[in-house]
């Protein structure tokens, strides 16, 4: 009995289904959009030299001076410890914990090297700017040892989160160090609804170069709100354009095609895991960016205190709630016993 030309055998559909999604795995960007033939924040700081890099955030304003004494700039250690090179070798944020601990991003202490084979960046590689909202009057301090999470995944931006330990205290008077929140806190805090701060040194939706440190009010949303706009998303744009190359790749018939779509939207997993946290406020477009990956997501109390609620890790792009797309952190809630049992 012969077949239609256009029904493929299960067996074979399933075949051709993995060599397409292998073929097309989306990777997340990195601090909310960096395509995959990006380079990573470390590797990205590495290459520049005399071009001045895109830093801001979208649609906040900038950080008076002694705000947010707790955020730190990850510096490239190969650039000038100057006003003008630590700006430009700022490649990363993150947030001092104690005065020798600092927690930033997993993927902010991975390189691509030049074979695209992930591996962990050496602390002599990376110094923190402490002290200082604008790169001047403060602290350049090298790192003695980075600590990534183990089960860090350099695919899906999973458990994205790490650990410097500096040779030197940070303490000074113009330091300060915020808490950790922790699973017995995290609904009056960070739940669904609460009202968060993000900041860094990111990229601004006007492209500027804005030196200062800025930041942005936003909220906790729904993950799983989140995770579906990501899918449409993907759905819409990256699966048709990858659909589109694999049919003239692989001369595949459009029926062949419409099975493998099928295939692949009946099978989908969950982007966004219990270890992240989505975060933005719809019709605002306000976010954070490249440059902004492994700084604060936080909350600050009625007191007067902050409280580290995550990590700026990941997102499809910039700026874009009208598409449902917000900005990914690190889940900082899931993180607290791992952090505490290794800032020692």
């Amino acid at each position: 009995m012969s077949i239609a030309k256009n029904i493929v055998n299960p067996h074979t559909l399933v075949r051709i289904g993995i060599v397409v999604l292998a073929c097309a795995v989306v990777q997340p960007g990195y601090a909310q959009f960096l395509p995959t033939t990006s380079l990573l924040p470390f590797d990205a700081a590495k290459s520049r030299t005399k071009r001045i890099p895109d830093k801001g955030i979208y649609f906040g304003e900038p950080t008076p001076k002694g705000a947010y004494p707790f955020i730190v700039a990850l510096i490239q250690s190969d650039a000038k410890d100057d006003p003008e090179g630590n700006y430009i070798g700022q490649f990363c944020a993150g947030s001092l914990i104690s005065d020798r601990w600092v927690v930033t991003a997993a993927h902010c202490v991975t390189s691509d090297g030049d074979r695209r084979h992930p591996t962990l960046v050496t602390p002599e590689k990376i110094d923190i700017y402490a002290g200082s909202s604008d790169f001047k009057d403060g602290a350049r301090i090298k790192v003695k040892r980075v600590i990534r999470h183990p089960q860090y995944s350099y695919e899906t931006m999973d458990n994205d989160i790490a650990l410097l330990e500096l040779v030197k205290s940070a303490r000074s008077g113009k330091t300060s160090t915020i808490a950790l929140i922790t699973p017995q806190n995290e609904a009056a805090i960070g739940g669904v609804g609460k009202q968060v701060i993000a900041a860094g040194w990111g990229e601004t939706e006007t492209k500027d170069t804005p030196t200062e440190l800025r930041h942005v009010e936003m909220d906790i949303l729904d993950s799983g709100m989140c995770n579906a706009n990501i899918i449409k998303y993907r759905r819409e744009i990256a699966l048709s354009d990858l659909l589109r190359k694999a049919q003239i790749q692989f001369g595949l018939t459009d029926g062949v095609v419409r099975q493998v779509r099928g295939l692949v939207e009946s099978n989908v997993g969950k982007l966004v895991t219990d270890n992240m946290i989505c975060s933005g406020r719809a019709a605002t477009k306000r976010d954070t960016c490249q440059g902004d990956s492994g700084g604060p997501l936080f909350a600050k109390g009625a007191d007067g205190k902050f409280t580290l609620v995550g990590v700026t890790s990941w997102g499809e792009l910039c700026g874009v709630s009208e598409k449902g797309l917000y900005g990914l952190y690190t889940r900082v809630a899931r993180f607290t016993s791992w952090v505490q049992q290794n800032a020692k």
